[in-house]
Parts: C-alpha cells; sequence; structure tokens
C-alpha cells in the first residue's frame, strides 16, 4: 500500500466509510439466502430489504461521523472516532465472516472484501497511526475492547431500525 503513504492521515481516513460501503455491498445481496441456511441460528433471519436498510443507516453514519470526526473534530478525538469505526470492522471481519465461514464451510457474505479490503486497510491504518503518533498503544487496546460491543449494539439497533423501515410502505 505505498500509494497510500503520500495521502495525508486526515485524508486517509475518509477510506473508512468507502470501503466500509463497499463491503454493505458485498454482503447486502447475499445476507438473506445466507441467515436462511446457516444449521445454527447465530444470526437473525433477515429480508433483503431488512438488511439494505439497515446497511444504509451504518453506512451513512460512517460517512457523518467520518466528517464530524476529520473535518470537525481533528485530532483531538475525531480520529480515535474513526479509528474506532476502522477497529469494529477490523473485528467484523473475523467475527462473523472468517469464524463463520471456517465454522459452516459456508461463504459469509462480506468475506471477500473483509479479507482483501479490511483487514489489510486495518494494518496498514493502525500502523500508521501509531507509527504517526496520532494513536498510542493503549488506545489501541481500549479500541480493540469496544470494538466487539460496539460491532455488536450498532448491528442489532440497524437491523431494528431495518426492520421498521421495512414495516413503512412507504420505503
Amino acid at each position: 500500500m505505498i500509494f497510500l503513504d503520500s495521502i495525508p492521515f486526515d485524508r486517509l481516513l475518509w477510506f473508512v466509510p468507502i470501503f466500509f460501503m463497499l463491503h454493505n455491498m458485498e454482503e447486502a445481496p447475499f445476507m438473506e439466502n445466507w441467515s436462511k441456511r446457516l444449521p445454527l441460528k447465530i444470526h437473525p433471519s433477515i429480508t433483503t430489504k431488512q438488511f439494505v436498510n439497515a446497511v444504509t443507516i451504518l453506512t451513512l453514519s460512517g460517512f457523518i461521523l467520518t466528517f464530524l470526526g476529520v473535518e470537525l473534530w481533528g485530532q483531538q478525538g475525531g480520529y480515535l472516532l474513526v479509528l474506532g469505526i476502522q477497529m469494529t470492522l477490523a473485528f467484523n471481519a473475523f467475527v462473523p465472516h472468517i469464524l463463520s465461514t471456517i465454522r459452516f464451510r459456508l461463504y459469509s457474505p462480506g468475506l471477500v472484501t473483509a479479507l482483501l479490503i479490511t483487514l489489510p486497510f486495518s494494518l496498514y491504518l493502525f500502523r500508521r497511526a501509531l507509527t504517526e503518533n496520532l494513536l498510542t498503544l493503549n488506545q489501541f487496546w481500549i479500541l480493540l475492547a469496544i470494538a466487539p460491543f460496539a460491532m455488536i449494539s450498532f448491528t442489532y439497533s440497524s437491523l431494528q431500525a431495518g426492520k421498521f423501515l421495512e414495516s413503512k410502505k412507504w420505503i
């Protein structure tokens, strides 16, 4: 990712919601079928419309939070906010995508972008943030500790919102 070295860190953070959007676009068409095919119910059965609504909310939230974090708050706390989003996405690459693919021997929607984009970019971004002293090692571990809880709460709330929006006839 040598070409990324020339990009200023604050501009680099804009790749977080862009890559998140690509990941959600890979997941959306396949999630309903995948959730129904799982031998264990580790994921609630959802419709494609519900899932699209949910990831649309999450994606828009990612862009809004990145704008707030990068353009308004800056290095003080804003970078940590966007790095927290990326840490949650990195955790999401492992749980559920990689682990469920291995456990069930069934493609998990989002696996390709998790492996080819999310994980390599996460490694690069966090290494660079640490190297440029924009993130301390303690902050890194705190973000990692928070990531599973953030992922679960954001997933649950967005799926509930997606279900609510699906029930409305005007959407």
